[in-house]
């Protein structure tokens, strides 16, 4: 079967403000990518969400039409989120990856996707767009989860694309900054973002605090990264 995975990351500055950072996917099969597309701009139009989505765009006025986004993502059967959170305060970038900061991100990008890979798959990663300093990055990333499927499953690409124009690809940005701004907790009390993570939360079943018990698939899958075992 062929699936398209959106990717986009929140919060991996460092930890000189945020002690955990985020990196999400958007999981759906290949040929329901158009109508998942269409059915999603529909869902912006109707709850007057003309511009682009984001994390950082969540207000009190706009806080019920981003809750429909949250309802628009648990309601569609074909699309899965996963996630994973880093703690950015105990990351030794000099044994993890010979001091390259840029490579040691990429690392936690492979280990975001390549658990959810499963045999006889096809898979078109698209990540936003990010400046590297290092321009073979993503064909590096490219090389290394192919080297590690040893032909059991497929990457057809893995290429870079404009969220702006990609209402998928805001989704990802909006559920990962969900991610990363709940563990790390510095929102105010009565700030509307707080309202929604906590209305995630309440779809999800469970905190976005709370890991998922395996990397195994289900709707809404967060993991942290256990860094004193690699």
């Amino acid at each position: 079967m062929k699936y398209v995975v959106y990717c986009d990351e929140s919060r991996h500055d460092g930890h000189t403000r945020n002690p955990y950072m985020a990196i999400g996917s958007l999981w759906m099969p290949r040929n329901e990518r158009n109508q998942l597309s269409s059915l999603l701009r529909d869902c912006c139009r109707e709850n007057g969400l003309g511009g682009e989505v984001k994390w950082s765009k969540v207000s009190r006025l706009k806080l019920e039409a981003y809750k429909r986004l949250i309802d628009f993502f648990f309601e569609l059967p074909g699309l899965q989120f996963r996630t994973i959170v880093v703690d950015q305060t105990k990351l030794d970038f000099e044994k993890f990856s010979r001091a390259d900061r840029e490579l040691g991100f990429y690392k936690f990008y492979y280990e975001m996707l390549w658990h959810w890979f499963e045999p006889n798959n096809e898979y078109l990663i698209l990540l936003d767009f990010i400046q590297n300093k290092e321009a073979h990055r993503f064909t590096e990333l490219r090389k290394v989860l192919e080297n590690k499927l040893k032909g059991c499953a497929w990457i057809s690409d893995l290429t870079v694309i404009d969220s702006h124009r990609t209402p998928l690809g805001q989704l990802v940005d909006l559920l990962t900054g969900a991610v990363a701004a709940a563990w790390c907790g510095n929102l105010p009390p009565e700030s509307p973002k707080r309202e929604l993570i906590e209305y995630l939360a309440s779809r999800r079943g469970c905190a976005l605090l709370e890991v998922s018990p395996s990397p195994e698939h289900e709707k809404f899958n967060l993991f942290k990264i256990r860094l004193s075992q690699g």
